[in-house]
């Protein structure tokens, strides 16, 4: 009888064990932050560029700069080429290890680019996460 219960036990305690859960808003919010400290401490510090997890669920990563960015431009910080290798492995690397969706980068004329799994429209009203 002992053995049916510690079976039963078992069953129930693998049944009710949390499952792996998706990285937590804060976690996020954590990375964009560890991502603009990067940036500030890089050769392209003069160009502000920020990160700020966003969206209903933060997971989307806003990057602000004080630049104008042009298509070549973006596409370089994002893939992290040449002088743009900033995180390594570019943006895309970054935010795919954290499990983001998706990167919107803003320029300072208010320019938005994006990649990833974003709606369309999504881009243009996205709030930083608080």
């Amino acid at each position: 009888m002992d053995i049916i219960r510690i079976a039963a036990l078992a069953v129930c305690l693998i049944a009710c064990a949390p499952r792996q859960q998706p990285p937590r808003r804060q976690d996020r919010i954590d990375a964009a932050l560890l991502f603009t400290r990067r940036y500030a401490a890089s050769r392209l510090a003069k160009w502000k560029i920020r990160g700020a997890a966003a969206g209903a669920d933060c997971s989307v990563l806003l990057v602000d700069t004080s630049m104008v960015l042009d298509d070549s431009l973006t596409e370089a910080i994002h893939y992290g080429t040449g002088a743009y290798a900033v995180v390594d492995g570019g943006v895309r690397r970054f935010t795919r290890e954290r499990a983001f969706r998706g990167v919107v980068y803003r320029d300072r004329t208010g320019s938005v680019r994006t990649y990833g799994n974003l709606v369309q429209g999504e881009a243009e009203d996205l709030q930083p996460c608080r």
